[in-house]
């Protein structure tokens, strides 16, 4: 499949970051040359969720990539730089298993369509002029990405199928992750107020983008409402 977002720059990482922690390389080890068993319908589901996801990991690899070239150049402190670097390893490490999974996949009919959709959710984020404000959006789609994550391990796939062991592993990252977005933000000035507004904000758009898929996401035993704590009416 055809990248969303184009790669970023590799560089050599800081000391602090070189070695990944990240679980999900843990997996890429034990799981990278295995063959995934789905249902029929599971794989046709899956091949439409999982560019999505795809797409999320190579954009959330700009996000931080860049803010860490923007410290790195205002002399922030280590700590701040490693936090962003460990980040941008751990996405390209979800892409690369991800995509693990994805490949073995036959590929949907409608593939362009899906990736559109995403890059256009993705690029959004973007579009904001505060620096901070792009953390908090950050913090709070990391936060629904967990949610989902967490979600898709209790589906219908077995609780020791690899691909619920991935996103276990994603959900451990992200969780981190909002941390780090969501301390960065206030540092920044963003209005801590603001935080339920902007979290609603953010739930809305990205129930809006899956919600595109809500029949992939109930074959796998995800009910895109429960996610969002939506109440039928």
């Amino acid at each position: 499949m055809k990248a969303c977002f184009p790669s970023v720059p590799v560089e050599a990482p800081s000391s602090f970051a070189a070695y990944s922690k990240s679980p999900v390389c843990a997996w890429l080890e034990h799981y990278q040359s295995s063959e995934f068993m789905f249902s029929e319908a599971q794989a046709c589901a899956l091949s439409r969720l999982l560019p999505l996801l795809v797409c999320g990991e190579q954009s959330s690899q700009w996000v931080f990539y860049n803010e860490s070239r923007r410290q790195k150049y205002q002399s922030v402190e280590a700590t701040a730089l490693d936090d962003f670097e460990r980040i941008v390893l751990d996405e390209k490490y979800h892409e690369q298993a991800l995509e693990c999974v994805r490949s073995q996949l036959a590929e949907s009919a409608d593939i362009l369509s899906i990736k559109r959709r995403s890059q256009r959710f993705f690029a959004s984020l973007g579009a904001r002029n505060k620096i901070e404000e792009h953390f908090a959006q950050i913090a709070c789609l990391d936060a629904l990405v967990c949610k989902l994550m967490l979600f898709i391990e209790k589906g219908h796939l077995a609780s020791q199928h690899p691909f619920v062991l991935l996103c276990r592993a994603i959900k451990q990252d992200e969780a981190r992750h909002v941390s780090v977005s969501k301390r960065h933000a206030l540092k920044l000035g963003y209005d801590k107020s603001k935080w339920k507004e902007m979290n609603d904000v953010i739930s809305q758009q990205l129930y809006d983008l899956l919600n595109t898929e809500r029949a992939a996401f109930s074959e796998i035993g995800v009910q895109i409402d429960d996610v969002f704590d939506l109440v039928s009416a």
